[in-house]
């Protein structure tokens, strides 16, 4: 069997971690603690009762972000604009007295790159009316997929969150 031309296939694939990047740290507990860091630390800085919290959303998630609150389906913006109206209405019924943090944390991660997969569990809440008011504790829970970025970076790429604050105030 002869062949007279080979033929060339160019593939691009978009959103795929860049080959330059260096790979991921060797030990897995280390690397699963760094991906766990990694959204507890975006979680403490876009929870949406604090001013800022926009500009951490926006360096946070990915603009392909697939999430959810409760049985509710987002987009990256329309994630962003239950958000905002989160940050209205905690500010208006805390009055400054609304807090979060954390009960568990795990970082699973990808074998080849930096990203990998985070389950949290918390507590919210604060005194309803600003301080004096009735105290309001409850529970948040929330599941992320974390993808490394082709700047070697990473984005929070799925966000799957639920809590029963709502069922309090």
């Amino acid at each position: 069997m002869h062949f007279r031309s080979i033929a060339a296939f160019n593939f691009t694939l978009t959103g795929i971690a860049n080959a330059a990047c260096p790979p991921r740290v060797a030990d897995g507990d280390q690397a699963g603690s760094e991906v766990a860091e990694f959204v507890k630390d975006a979680v403490n800085n876009f929870f949406p009762f604090q001013d800022g919290w926009e500009t951490a959303y926006e360096a946070a998630f990915s603009t392909d972000l697939k999430a959810s609150f409760n049985a509710t389906s987002y987009t990256f913006d329309t994630f962003k604009q239950l958000y905002t109206a989160i940050y209205a209405s905690l500010t208006k019924t805390y009055q400054g007295t609304f807090d979060h943090g954390f009960l568990t944390v795990i970082g699973v991660p990808n074998a080849k790159d930096i990203g990998g997969f985070v389950t949290l569990t918390g507590w919210e809440g604060g005194y309803v009316g600003g301080a004096g008011g009735r105290l309001v504790n409850t529970t948040d829970a929330a599941y992320a997929v974390i993808a490394q970025t082709e700047d070697c970076g990473r984005k929070i790429v799925e966000f799957r969150e639920s809590s029963n604050l709502g069922s309090y105030n």
